[in-house]
């Protein structure tokens, strides 16, 4: 429990530092959910560990030792977080609590398994990047919507991971990681009016702050991309998998022959109302329309 504690403590000044600031007494007790007095006493316990570095008036930083520690708890929980929706198939409002709980379970052997059964998958379902295993982490650069102004048009990457209710919220409204938005009013009341394809759509206040984006520019366009199925794909096309939404049963089949998230699949023969032939991983896979009919894969636009 100690250990889990403390890892707790480790990921949140992480989070917090990435934005600039030292994590303060205040902030990790409504994070954490703990009284003030509490956090002093676990952040100086910290100190001495070597992991933190704390002033009672600025806050607490992470030391080397407390990054390396801190990144191997968000690289677990995020893995976890893309197995429960890729490979188990839960909703992506409800993962974060479960992956709270796994990301303590510190099995090299487990976390090297998820890794390869994921494939090359480098974010979460919620779009945040997943540390490599040598604890390298791609920094991002996204910003909330409410940062952006009227006529912008910004490319959602990311979302705030910890309120459920936002999260199911932002799926109704169609915006996940990786969906082009155009800002075409901003309200006084902080909601904004968007654009998403043909789509009008209105969001309040908070979700625009839980959702973080990038500008798009002229030359980004070309790679904006397209959510369909296998099955829709034709000949020569070349997509990314996303995952797998069909019957459980037929999961672990798909599995097997390396349809696994993040693989680059391409549509080699699509014979109408019957099977098709792709490649991946090198290898040609003849699929029945049933399992290419629920396989989601990610493509251009353009393509």
């Amino acid at each position: 429990m100690d250990s889990e504690r403390t890892e707790e403590y480790l990921e949140a000044i992480y989070k917090e530092q990435t934005k600039g600031d030292p994590a303060s007494t205040s902030f990790l007790a409504r994070d954490l959910g703990v009284s003030q007095p509490a956090v002093t006493d676990m952040l100086k316990n910290l100190e001495s560990k070597g992991l933190i570095d704390y002033k009672s008036s600025k806050g607490a930083t992470l030391t080397e030792l407390g990054v390396e520690r801190a990144l191997g708890v968000i690289r677990r929980h995020r893995l976890w977080e893309r197995f429960l929706t890729d490979v188990l198939g839960m909703k992506w409002d409800k993962v974060h609590e479960v992956a709270c709980k796994l990301e303590h379970l510190d099995v090299p052997e487990v976390e090297e398994r998820l890794a390869v059964i994921l494939g090359d998958t480098d974010t979460c379902p919620h779009g945040h990047a997943i540390p490599d295993n040598k604890g390298n982490i791609k920094k991002e650069k996204a910003v909330p919507l409410t940062r952006f102004q009227a006529l912008q048009r910004v490319n959602i990457t990311a979302i705030d991971e910890g309120d459920s209710r936002l999260l199911a919220a932002i799926e109704k409204k169609g915006l996940k990681p990786q969906v082009i938005v155009t800002i075409h009013k901003k309200n006084e009341d902080g909601s904004l009016e968007l654009e998403a394809g043909n789509r009008k759509i209105k969001i309040n206040a908070d979700l625009a702050m839980a959702l973080l984006a990038e500008p798009v520019s002229a030359g980004q366009r070309d790679t904006i991309k397209e959510e369909t199925t296998l099955s829709k794909l034709n000949a020569g096309n070349t997509c990314v998998l996303k995952e797998y939404t069909g019957e459980r049963n037929l999961l672990g089949r798909c599995l097997s022959l390396g349809f696994t998230p993040g693989s680059v699949v391409k549509m080699l023969e699509n014979f109408n109302s019957g099977p098709v032939l792709v490649k991946v991983h090198d290898t040609e896979v003849a699929l029945g329309r049933d399992l290419a009919d629920h396989i989601t894969v990610t493509r251009n636009e353009n393509a």
